[in-house]
């Protein structure tokens, strides 16, 4: 079951600050890392599944060479919105040839892009739950069953000996 990727690369950077951190504040490296952790986490080569990362601008000083089965673009001069909402249009339409994949995921915050995502019938992902999947949680272990506290029942004779050996420890006296 072969599933494409659309991410909103600017969105998810800017919304998040997972990425900025890991390269240091740059954000081109931050563009990179994107890119190589949702391939690492999302795409299956065996499943022919592809990304394609979506960034506002140019993209004159990005020389990354994205990994195989990914594909960075840059939007130039119209809007990445725009970008991903004619791959989402052609995915659809390619689904409904019996060419495409089984699933279109789109990732974004935008409410334009969540709303073209309802249209043509791909399933939407905020960047928040796309975090998670990237970087999942270690789930916390359960507690283990805390033991009954057994409650010791102490002979009269220690209990004096007892009391008064911590008496002259603590420097109490009576």
């Amino acid at each position: 079951m072969a599933v494409y990727y659309i991410l909103d690369g600017n969105n998810i950077i800017k919304s998040t600050q997972v990425f900025l951190d890991a390269a240091g504040g740059n954000f081109i490296k931050a563009q990179y890392e994107l890119v190589e952790a949702a391939h690492k986490a999302l795409v299956r080569r065996s499943s022919g599944d592809t990304l394609d990362v979506v960034f506002d601008g140019g993209g004159m000083n990005y020389k990354f060479i994205p990994p195989f089965g990914a594909k960075v673009a840059f939007s130039k001069d119209r809007s990445a919105d725009r970008v991903i909402c004619e791959k989402i249009k052609k995915a659809s339409d390619l689904w409904v040839q019996g060419h495409g994949f089984d699933r279109t995921v789109v990732v974004s915050d935008d409410l334009e892009i969540r709303e073209c995502v309802k249209i043509f019938g791909a399933v939407s992902w905020r960047t928040a739950e796309f975090v998670e999947k990237v970087f999942p949680r270690k789930a916390e272990k359960p507690l283990a069953r805390a033991k009954q506290a057994v409650e010791k029942t102490i002979r009269p004779d220690h209990q004096a000996k007892i009391t008064e050996e911590l008496e002259k420890h603590f420097g109490i006296k009576k």
